[in-house]
């Protein structure tokens, strides 16, 4: 079986980072999202997150290889980060198709089968969250799921890809702010809002680790704002109804990514030495696209976020 021919191995938290970090920043900004979920801040040892790929610790990997990351104890929020260097390529022919479903395949299997008692929320539910997935890894997924009526969830995005070192905020745009509101970080207090705004599920515990700017208005309330994602993406930006149409999301998003250019987030852990962001946009949401477009941004690829049912394999 398929499962046989791939073997996925555990590397220990300590060394995965000095192992796999290299080799993902050499395919930026293809493997941005899980370049940043491994060097996240949030990967406490009391979360017994795993990180694994197709060739074992103090090895070199071969040619095709998968790296993964995945924090099952996030029940709510996406789980599995997954890079394989195919997927820079604009296409891949039948073989490297095969090649790719293999490995997909075989990380099903590695975490139905990998048990974790020790991890927040353990025994977890048997849907393996897949996020941020390139369109070639998502498409093999699927078809690996569908195959077994496996996939109780699938959405589609647009990445948008932006080089955050081409993101200042000059004069003029500082300007553009307009009267009556302030900068800031997104207070506490405001978690709630921005919570049941989101069309992605967030938790507040992760939210108040994260990079955010947020704008206040004349009398102290919350009425904007954008946040770095945990897996380095630019997300949950939104701004109040009665607040539109006055470049306040634009606004966001220049500072939120100068900011973390500038390094001004190390005290949550990041650094933004990536030099990259990426958002994914609903196709058609011209807001986004229009505010993705004004920090210089462009559709890198499709990005899919798939769930599998584990117990069908």
């Amino acid at each position: 079986m398929i499962q046989n021919r791939v073997q996925f191995f555990l590397h220990p938290q300590e060394t995965a980072n000095s192992t796999f970090l290299p080799l993902l920043f050499s395919h930026l900004p293809h493997s941005n999202p899980l370049y940043n979920r491994i060097r996240s801040p949030q990967n406490l040892p009391s979360r017994h997150c795993i990180f694994a790929a197709t060739f074992p610790p103090s090895t070199d990997p071969s040619e095709t290889y998968t790296i993964l990351f995945g924090d099952r104890s996030r029940h709510l929020e996406s789980q599995i980060w997954i890079f394989n260097p195919l997927i820079t390529a604009p296409s891949i022919s039948k073989a490297q198709k095969e090649t790719l479903s293999a490995h997909l395949e075989a990380s099903i299997y590695f975490f139905k089968n990998t048990p974790i008692p020790q991890a927040p929320g353990w025994p977890f539910s048997p849907i393996l969250r897949y996020g941020s997935l390139h369109e070639h890894i998502g498409s093999a997924l699927l078809n690996i799921g569908e195959a077994k009526d496996a996939v109780p969830r699938i959405t589609r995005w647009n990445s948008w890809i932006v080089c955050t070192s081409n993101v200042f905020p000059s004069s003029s745009e500082r300007r553009a702010l307009p009267e009556g509101y302030t900068v800031t970080r997104v207070p506490e207090d405001y978690l709630e809002i921005v919570i049941a705004t989101s069309t992605i599920p967030r938790q507040a515990s992760t939210l108040l680790l994260l990079p955010s700017v947020g704008l206040l208005n004349a009398e102290g309330k919350l009425v904007a704002w954008g946040y770095i994602g945990i897996d380095g993406s630019f997300a949950t930006l939104y701004v109040l109804p009665d607040h539109r149409g006055k470049g306040l999301a634009s606004f966001v998003a220049v500072q939120l990514l100068s900011r973390l250019e500038r390094g001004e987030f190390q005290d949550l852990g990041l650094d933004g030495s990536s030099g990259w962001t990426h958002s994914d946009v609903k196709v058609g949401n011209r807001e986004s696209e229009g505010v993705m477009k004004s920090v210089g941004g462009s559709v890198g690829w499709e990005s899919n976020y798939i769930w599998i049912d584990s117990d069908k394999f």
